[in-house]
C-alpha cells in the first residue's frame, strides 16, 4: 500500500512502531522487511517471481501484536485520498458546505454558557473515568469510520505533539466543549442551528491546527471544518441524552 501513498506520508504508516520496507531483487522477486526497529528488521523473506517464498530471518517479539493496527492504518489513509470516491451525493454536499459560522449563532451559545457555567461545570467534573471515555470514543470512532481524511489528519497531529502533549489537550477540551453544547440543547438553552454553527466552529479551530501539523503534506490531505463538525455531533447526541436523562 505505500507506494499508492504521497511519498511525504508513508512515513506515517509507521507511527504505530512497526517499520516494513520492500524492495525489488535481481532475478524479479520483492523482499520485504518488517519488525520494530527502523535499522534491524525482525521478519526478512523473498517473494519470487514463480510466487514462492523464501524466508531469511525471523524473530518473534511485540512487534506481530502491532500488524493488524498497521494494516488498518494503511487501509484507512488509502480511503484518506480517494475521499470522496464512492460517497452518496448528500454526504458529499454536506462535506463541501460553507465552513463559515454565523456569528450571531455563536454569540447565543457563548451567553449560554456564561448563564449556566456553573452547572456546566459541575456535570463534567461528575463524570465518571468510563463515561469520559466513551465520550471520546463517539468522536474517534465516528471520524475513523465516515470521515477518514479529518482521522488521518488527527492522528498525525497527534503523533506531531505528542512529546509537548497539546495535542490531546486540545482534542480532550473540543470533544468536552460539544459534549456540553449537547446538553445545553437537551435542556433547551440553545437551538439545533446554534448547535451545528458552533460545531463547525470548533471543527474549524481543529481543521486549522491539524493543516499547521502537517505544514507541506496537508496538500495530500485536504482536511475539512466540516468533516470534523459531523463527527463532533455524534458527540453532542451524547450529551443530550444525559441532558434528557436528568429531567
Amino acid at each position: 500500500m505505500k507506494p499508492d501513498l504521497p511519498f511525504a506520508l508513508r512515513a506515517a504508516s509507521s507511527g504505530g512502531g512497526l517499520y516494513v520496507q520492500s524492495g525489488h531483487v535481481l532475478g524479479g522477486g520483492v523482499q520485504y522487511m518488517a519488525g520494530g526497529g527502523k535499522w534491524r528488521a525482525s521478519l526478512v523473506f523473498e517473494k519470487k517471481r514463480d510466487g514462492a517464498y523464501s524466508v531469511r530471518r525471523y524473530k518473534p517479539g511485540d512487534w506481530e501484536l502491532k500488524v493488524d493496527e498497521t494494516l488498518s492504518f494503511c487501509r484507512l489513509m488509502q480511503r484518506a485520498s480517494r475521499v470522496p470516491e464512492g460517497w452518496p451525493p448528500e454526504k458529499i454536499a454536506a462535506y463541501q458546505a460553507k465552513e463559515t459560522a454565523d456569528p450571531d449563532r455563536l454569540a447565543a451559545v457563548y451567553t449560554a454558557l456564561q448563564q449556566h457555567h456553573d452547572e456546566l461545570d459541575l456535570l463534567w467534573q461528575q463524570r465518571s473515568i468510563d463515561e469520559g471515555g466513551r465520550i471520546g470514543e463517539v468522536f474517534f470512532r465516528e471520524l475513523e469510520e465516515g470521515w477518514p481524511v479529518e482521522y488521518v489528519a488527527l492522528q498525525n497531529l497527534l503523533a506531531w505533539k505528542a512529546r509537548e502533549n497539546l495535542a490531546a489537550t486540545d482534542a480532550a477540551a473540543t470533544i468536552q466543549q460539544a459534549y456540553l453544547l449537547g446538553y445545553m440543547l437537551g435542556k433547551g438553552w440553545i437551538s439545533d442551528d446554534e448547535v451545528a454553527d458552533a460545531c463547525l466552529y470548533l471543527g474549524n479551530g481543529a481543521a486549522e491546527v491539524a493543516r499547521l501539523a502537517l505544514g507541506k503534506d496537508s496538500q495530500y490531505f485536504q482536511c475539512r471544518a466540516t468533516g470534523f463538525a459531523q463527527a463532533l455531533l455524534a458527540v453532542v447526541n451524547r450529551g443530550a441524552a444525559r441532558a434528557s436523562a436528568a429531567k
